[in-house]
């Protein structure tokens, strides 16, 4: 639970948190008359130029306790790496006072998502109580900043979810019934992914008894703008099929979705964002699984645009998904720009760790955007070589295109190659491989926690609000 407060009287029965740089900040404690001693203390850290969280008693009725969070630039560490291992560990019951405007944004990031847990399947829950006492000018400043928190929460307790009960229907319904302002919402069934020809996503969830659907979210607020088009994947599970996956592996593939996720809360925090231009998603929601009567390893599919695919690995099923909505609306909207993201590569983790993402393809504005954006934010991107070397090795002998190359080991890269192919009016095309930065399976460091991390909603809200 969180609540905006505005007087320190208004606070009953809580834990202080206060942050602080510097010695000036203690005249914001003012009306708490501190013991001289706390205030010696204070000053002695400080002085010493140590990052520390600093507890006292005050046994007051507004206060039990005071926890002092001191932080200096001059350390050269990161501010959310030192928050995000501090507020884990305070009391469930907590006011938090900032020494400054500039300090809002990361103490809510680190507050809210370093102390997220996802309890809805226990039956005893904890539960926190956040107060953050604000000025009144900065009320709009804290409202703006939790809106994209709690898109971000949105997309991590998706990724929670078991398959049995998120499955491509039900993923469907819950984007259908959410309130939209700007946004308009279409749901493909699975008849009508058939009647519409998309063969590549038909054939990769029919066999499963939970069809596949495609939604598209459309907020268009003026024709004559630029459109983007974002387009994911949300595989609700994603067995590899007859190339099934390996055992210790399999538990995780509920989380196969997790950029559908993270699609679906960004398109919801940029439905009541003023933007200068149109955006649409599009989630395609499908269950890799095995079966009998499921494609084989050299069978050849038939794409919506009609390019032939020789299928050399079942377990490569979220490009042919992909491939079939990137040409389905390349042929039926006016587009500027694509985008595609997926969590693609054990190659991206390798190379990059659970820290960076891969970016790619020819879209050099939109390219630098997110360059730009990652120097001086949380959300890191870094760029891969692409050229058509790759698209020409994504060429079949016995078909247009296969979806495996496997004496290409340029993986990430091969992907983005596989999916130009479909891109048939030349637009502008950008890829990201964010596989190990949206499930960080190491560890949580700053406000990204272990697991479903939101990777990108940041990012992309941010960037598409400053394009013209």
């Amino acid at each position: 639970m969180l609540e905006l407060k505005y007087n320190f009287t208004d606070i009953k029965d809580s834990n202080l948190v206060f942050f602080i740089e510097n010695i000036t900040d203690l005249k914001l404690l003012k009306t708490l008359k501190l013991n001289k001693k706390i205030v010696e203390k204070i000053k002695e850290t400080i002085e010493k130029k140590e990052n520390k969280v600093l507890e006292f008693y005050l046994w007051e009725e507004n206060f039990e306790k005071i926890f002092i969070i001191y932080f200096t630039e001059e350390s050269k560490k990161d501010i959310n790496y030192f928050l995000w291992a501090e507020f884990p560990k305070l009391p469930s019951n907590l006011t938090i006072l900032t020494n400054s405007d500039k300090n809002v944004n990361t103490l809510l990031n680190n507050c809210l998502l370093s102390r997220y847990k996802y309890q809805e399947y226990k039956t005893e829950k904890e539960k926190d109580k956040i107060v953050f006492l604000v000025d009144q000018k900065n009320k709009e400043l804290f409202s703006q900043r939790i809106s994209v928190i709690k898109n971000i929460i949105l997309a991590r307790d998706l990724w929670f979810k078991p398959s049995n009960e998120l499955y491509p229907e039900t993923f469907a319904k819950i984007i259908k019934e959410t309130k939209f302002k700007n946004t308009k919402v279409k749901i493909f069934d699975f008849k009508a992914i058939q009647k519409k020809w998309l063969g590549l996503l038909e054939w990769v969830g029919k066999w499963s008894s939970k069809k596949p659907y495609m939604v598209i979210l459309e907020r268009i607020i003026d024709k004559s703008l630029p459109t983007i088009w974002l387009v994911w994947k949300g595989i609700t599970f994603d067995t590899g099929w007859i190339q099934v996956k390996p055992g210790d592996h399999m538990y995780e593939m509920k989380w196969d979705m997790c950029w559908a996720a993270a699609t679906f809360a960004t398109m919801k925090q940029l439905d009541e964002t003023d933007l200068k231009v149109n955006i649409v998603a599009c989630i395609v929601l499908a269950e890799n699984h095995i079966s009998g009567e499921s494609y084989k390893p050299s069978d050849i599919l038939t794409s919506y645009c009609w390019k032939t695919v020789d299928i050399v690995h079942t377990d490569a099923e979220w490009r042919l998904v992909l491939a079939d909505w990137v040409s389905y609306i390349s042929k039926n909207y006016k587009l500027n720009n694509i985008i595609t993201i997926a969590t693609l590569t054990w190659a991206c983790m390798v190379a990059l760790g659970y820290r960076y993402a891969w970016i790619m393809w020819n879209d050099e504005e939109m390219i630098s955007k997110f360059l730009d954006y990652s120097k001086n934010n949380f959300e890191k991107y870094n760029r891969l070589p692409f050229d058509e070397y790759f698209i020409e090795k994504t060429k079949s002998k016995i078909a247009d295109l296969e979806n495996l190359n496997r004496w290409v080991y340029a993986w990430s890269t091969m992907w983005a190659a596989f999916l130009s192919n479909f891109v048939l009016n030349w637009e502008k095309y950008t890829h990201l491989d964010i596989a190990g930065t949206a499930l960080n399976s190491l560890e949580p460091y700053g406000y990204a926690n272990l697991w479903m991390t939101w990777f990108w909603v940041d990012s992309l809200s941010t960037i598409f609000k400053e394009l013209k």
